[in-house]
C-alpha cells in the first residue's frame, strides 16, 4: 500500500472514532436529560390536595376582645397555620376566604423566596387553571371529574362566577407550627416584663400574645422591610417612642426597652382611637375598640382613625366596606392572626402537649450605669473583668461595630452590668482616671474631579474598589459625578484611639440594688381633672386645646362642638389633660365611679353624654370631670 492510501485509511479510521465519540456524548446527554425530566415530573406533582379541611375552633372571647361571627373561619385558618403546618410547608388558599385551602407543598422555605418558574409558581398556576376549568364546567352545566368535585366541595355550592373570581385570588402562606412551638418555650422569659409594661400604661394584659405574631418571641428578628426585635418596631417608630436607633446602638433589640416602647405605642393608640370614636358619637367599649388598636400596630393609628371616620367602630364593616390601597391581605388578617395565636398559646397543651419553658436566656438582675462619656466595650471588659458573652447578653442593643472595637458606647447609654451588691461605683472611679477614647473614622473624604472613576480613586488611595463601592452604596457600574464627595476606605479600617493626658469626672452609677427584669420603669399615667375655662378675645377651639395640652378633636368632642362651630367671648367650655379616663370594671355604675373620684354624678354623665338610665359596660372608657371655675 502506498503512502497516500495509508494516509486516507488513517483519516477514515479517525473519522469513525470521532463519530463514535459524538454518538456516545449524545447518548449520555439524552440520558441525563431524561433523568432531569423524571426528577422535574416528580417535583411538579409533589403538591398534595387537602384531605382534612380546616377545623372550626371555639374561641375564648370576652369583654376585652370581640370575636365577630364572620371572622371565625378566618381565625380558624390561622389557628391551623400556628398549630398544623411547619415552616417548610407552603399552603395554597383563597386570599379573601383563607379557610378555603386547596393544597399544600413541601418546600424548605415554604412560600418564602419564591421565583418565577419554581414549584410555588407552578402550583399557583396549576390551581388557577383548574379553578378556571371548573368555573367553565359549572357555567356550561357539564359533569365534574372526581378531582373537580373535590375542588368544588370547598366552595359549598358557590356559583361559577365566584369560582372564576377565586382563580385570581390563589395565595401562598407558609406554616408556622415549629416557630410557634419554639416561641412557647421562650414566652415565659419575657412575660413578666411585658405584663409590667402593659400594667404601667393601664393596658389589657391580653396584648402579651402579640409577639407570637410579630416575632415568635425572637428578640433578634429582622423583617425584610426593616422592622426589628421582639415587637418588630420600625426605625422611625422606635425613635418616636424614645428608643435609641443609630449606627452604633439599636434599642429595638433590647427586649425590655422595646417592650416599654410598645406599651407606650398602645397607650397612644388607645387614646387617639378613643378620641376619634368619641368625636364620631360612638360609645367606646374595649371589645369594640381593641380590634382597631391591634390592627393599628400593623396599619398605623392614622389609618385606623380614617377607618373609624368611614365605617365607625364596627370591625366587621371595616373588613367588608373600608377601601384603601394599603388596606390589603396582611392588614385584614392581622387581628385574626392575633386571636389565633392567643388561642393556641392559651391552649398550648392541647396543640403541642407539655412544653417545658427555656429559662437559659433569662436575665434576672443587673446594675445600671448611666455613662457620662463614650467608652469602648473592650476597655470595660478589660478594666471591669467582665465575661464578654454575658456582657453582650445584658446589652443586646449594642451593635456589631461596638463589639468589633470600631465604635464607642455613646454617652448617656444606660449600660447594664452583672449585679453586684456594692455596685460598680469604685470601678468606674478608676475608669474615669483613664485617658479619653475617641473614634477614628474608617474612611477619608474625596471630592470627585472631571475624568475620575470610582476604581481610579480607590487605586490612588491604595484602597479596594469593591469596598469603596459598598461604602458609598454605588450602583453596579460604580457611577459617580463631578463634585460628589466619596468616602474612601482607609487601609486601617478605622477604630478607637486613646487621647493621652485626658480624664473626666466620675460617671454617675445607678444604685446598688438589683434591677429585676420584671420591675417596671415607666410610671403609670396620672389621672388629671377636667375644669371649666371662660373663652377670651382671640381664642379659637384649637388654640384653647393647645394651651391645655389637648388635641383639637378631643376638645371639640368634649364640648359637643364641630369644626364649624363658633365659640364666643365669655362662653364657658371644658378643658382637660389627655389621661382623664376611667376603664369600667365589672360591677361598677356611673354614679359609683363618680363617687369614687369625688365628683358629682351629673358632671360625669354630662362629660360622657350619657343619662342615668344609660347602661355602661365592662371595658368602656369614661371621662372623669372635676367641676372647678376657670
Amino acid at each position: 500500500m502506498n503512502a497516500l492510501a495509508k494516509r486516507e485509511n488513517k483519516l477514515v479510521t479517525s473519522k469513525q472514532c470521532s463519530s463514535a465519540v459524538v454518538i456516545k456524548i449524545k447518548f449520555l446527554t439524552s440520558l441525563f436529560g431524561f433523568i432531569l425530566l423524571l426528577f422535574a415530573a416528580g417535583s411538579a406533582h409533589s403538591a398534595t390536595s387537602l384531605t382534612k379541611p380546616v377545623a372550626q375552633y371555639t374561641l375564648q372571647c370576652d369583654e376585652t376582645f370581640s370575636c365577630p361571627e364572620s371572622l371565625l373561619p378566618r381565625v380558624s385558618f390561622w389557628v391551623e397555620v400556628f398549630s398544623r403546618w411547619d415552616t417548610d410547608t407552603a399552603i395554597f388558599h383563597d386570599k379573601s376566604n383563607p379557610q378555603r385551602v386547596y393544597s399544600t407543598l413541601k418546600r424548605n422555605e415554604g412560600c418564602r423566596r419564591s421565583r418565577k418558574g419554581d414549584s410555588v409558581y407552578k402550583e399557583r398556576r396549576r390551581l388557577k387553571r383548574n379553578l378556571t376549568a371548573l368555573a367553565d364546567r359549572l357555567r356550561n352545566k357539564q359533569g365534574l371529574s372526581e378531582s373537580q368535585a373535590r375542588l368544588y366541595a370547598a366552595f359549598h355550592g358557590a356559583s361559577s362566577r365566584e369560582v372564576r373570581a377565586a382563580a385570581d385570588r390563589v395565595r401562598c402562606q407558609s406554616g408556622n407550627k415549629d416557630r410557634m412551638r419554639e416561641a412557647l418555650t421562650q414566652f415565659h422569659n419575657y412575660r413578666p416584663t411585658i405584663l409590667d409594661a402593659l400594667e404601667s400604661q393601664n393596658l389589657t394584659p391580653e396584648l402579651q400574645y402579640l409577639p407570637f405574631v410579630e416575632s415568635a418571641f425572637n428578640p433578634n428578628a429582622l423583617s425584610h422591610v426593616g422592622a426589628a426585635g421582639l415587637w418588630q418596631i420600625m426605625p422611625s417608630t422606635g425613635r418616636s417612642l424614645g428608643l435609641m436607633v443609630d449606627n452604633n446602638v439599636d434599642e429595638r433589640y433590647d427586649p425590655r426597652a422595646a417592650t416599654y416602647a410598645a406599651a407606650k405605642y398602645f397607650r397612644d393608640s388607645v387614646d387617639r382611637l378613643t378620641e376619634t370614636a368619641f368625636e364620631n358619637g360612638s360609645s367606646v367599649q374595649a371589645k369594640e375598640l381593641n380590634p382597631f388598636v391591634i390592627t393599628s400596630y400593623n396599619y398605623g393609628v392614622r389609618g385606623m382613625q380614617r377607618a373609624i371616620n368611614q365605617v365607625g367602630l364596627d370591625y366587621e364593616r371595616l373588613l367588608v366596606e373600608y377601601k384603601s390601597p394599603s388596606f390589603q391581605t396582611a392588614v385584614k388578617n392581622f387581628y385574626a392572626s392575633f386571636l389565633a395565636a392567643r388561642h393556641v398559646a392559651k391552649n398550648s397543651e392541647k396543640f403541642f402537649g407539655v412544653i417545658a419553658p427555656n429559662y437559659s436566656q433569662q436575665l434576672n438582675s443587673y446594675n445600671t450605669v448611666a455613662l457620662t462619656r463614650a467608652t469602648s466595650a473592650k476597655r470595660l471588659i478589660s478594666e471591669l473583668g467582665l465575661d464578654k458573652d454575658k456582657f453582650k447578653a445584658l446589652n443586646p442593643a449594642l451593635k456589631k461595630v461596638i463589639w468589633k472595637h470600631k465604635a464607642l458606647i455613646p454617652k448617656g447609654f444606660a449600660l447594664k452590668l452583672p449585679y453586684r451588691e456594692n455596685g460598680w461605683e469604685n470601678q468606674f472611679m478608676q475608669l474615669a482616671s483613664l485617658p479619653r477614647e475617641v473614634e477614628r473614622p474608617g474612611f477619608t473624604w474625596h471630592r470627585v474631579r472631571s475624568g475620575q472613576t470610582a476604581c481610579g480613586i480607590a487605586e490612588k488611595y491604595r484602597a479596594s474598589c469593591r469596598a469603596l463601592r459598598k461604602l458609598n452604596r454605588l450602583d453596579s457600574k460604580a457611577t459617580i459625578f463631578v463634585g460628589k464627595r466619596l468616602k474612601v476606605p482607609s487601609r486601617s479600617g478605622g477604630g478607637i484611639e486613646v487621647v493621652k493626658g485626658s480624664g473626666t469626672a466620675t460617671p454617675k452609677v445607678a444604685a446598688a440594688t438589683p434591677v429585676n427584669v420584671s420591675q417596671p420603669q415607666v410610671a403609670p399615667p396620672s389621672v388629671s381633672s377636667l375644669k371649666r375655662y371662660r373663652v377670651r378675645r382671640g381664642d379659637t377651639s384649637c388654640v384653647i386645646a393647645q394651651r391645655f395640652g389637648m388635641r383639637c378633636g378631643e376638645f371639640l368632642a368634649l364640648n359637643g362642638l364641630k369644626r364649624s362651630s363658633v365659640i364666643r367671648i365669655g362662653q364657658t367650655v371644658r378643658v382637660s389633660g389627655k389621661d382623664s379616663w376611667h376603664v369600667v370594671k365589672r360591677g361598677q355604675t356611673a354614679c359609683g365611679i363618680a363617687q369614687s373620684y369625688r365628683v358629682p354624678c351629673a358632671d360625669l354623665l354630662d362629660a360622657n353624654r350619657i343619662r342615668r338610665s344609660s347602661t355602661i359596660r365592662v371595658g368602656q372608657r369614661l371621662r372623669i370631670p372635676v367641676a372647678t371655675s376657670g
